[in-house]
């Protein structure tokens, strides 16, 4: 829980690079990229459709880690790695490939993109969660669905409950929250929804801003973090209290990193004994 900690603590450390880009590979960066002034970089079903298209033939050519995305109205996010050091030439033949397309088809002249990309460096694992669960509340924030889970033109439904060969690579973020992909989905849908519903009670309105929004993330993950951890406290001591004689080395392991637990969420060692039906003697023998 490396990760959570990280964000629930604010340790959410980031480089944005606009102008002199940080490029190396193996690097993890959060493009955004929009249209001039109230322009649509996306007018209908197939535009959305083509651009998908065009996104998996990049990612593929220039082997590309696409991990979380989101396509709106009016503008783009996504979340990626690069294997090489090849961003700019990945992410200009991406616009420039999705433009051509755009104004053949519309028969217009003129800048379908708003200058070069944006693109911000992800430099810790906190971050890296954080900005996923931003790319996914967008389009909730800009108005477009009254549920995540139900906007259409986005990497959502990999991480809420669709399980399919793709070529975005949700299974990393989810593995960072749990390694069972369940509880992991189970994790994150509850994280958006609670992220959600803070931002919104913290007045938190318009156009989100990653600044502002990852800190009400990394307090909605912290208590999240911590009602898991009191369930899975809970279910062991009840899994300890039924073992009547601990004759393996697991169990008795678990029962000492139990008594840990307890003790540093507050209880007394006689409330621990209790609680775990052990004698004295028992309690001082396995922390000893």
């Amino acid at each position: 829980m490396d990760i959570l900690q990280g964000l629930s603590e604010g340790e959410i450390r980031r480089q944005l690079t606009i102008r002199q880009r940080i490029i190396f590979e193996g690097a993890v960066y959060h493009i955004t990229q929009r249209a001039p002034g109230t322009e649509r970089i996306f007018l209908e079903e197939n535009d959305y459709l083509y651009f998908l298209k065009i996104l998996k033939d990049i990612a593929q050519e220039f082997h590309v880690k696409l991990f979380s995305f989101t396509l709106l109205t009016n503008h783009l996010h996504l979340l990626l790695q690069i294997t090489q050091k090849n961003l700019s030439s990945a992410m200009k033949n991406l616009f420039e490939r999705y433009a051509m397309y755009f104004n053949e088809k519309y028969q217009r002249k003129g800048h379908v993109f708003c200058g070069r990309f944006r693109a911000s460096l992800c430099n810790d694992d906190a971050y890296f969660l954080a900005i996923s669960v931003y790319i996914h509340l967008n389009p909730c924030r800009a108005g477009l669905c009254k549920d995540f889970r139900s906007y259409r033109w986005s990497s959502i439904r990999l991480f809420t409950d669709i399980t399919a060969a793709t070529f975005v690579d949700y299974q990393q973020i989810l593995s960072m929250i749990d390694q069972d992909i369940h509880r992991a989905r189970q994790k994150y849908q509850q994280i958006l929804s609670d992220s959600l519903l803070h931002i919104e009670s913290c007045g938190i309105s318009g156009t989100l801003s990653l600044k502002r929004v990852a800190g009400q993330i990394g307090e909605v993950i912290q208590k999240i973090t911590k009602r898991h951890e009191e369930k899975n406290l809970e279910a062991m001591v009840e899994k300890i209290k039924s073992k009547q004689r601990m004759r393996k080395i697991e169990e008795r392991d678990a029962r000492k990193y139990a008594i840990g637990q307890l003790l540093a969420n507050g209880y007394t060692p006689a409330e621990i004994e209790k609680m775990l039906g052990i004698s004295r003697a028992t309690f001082y023998r396995t922390i000893a």
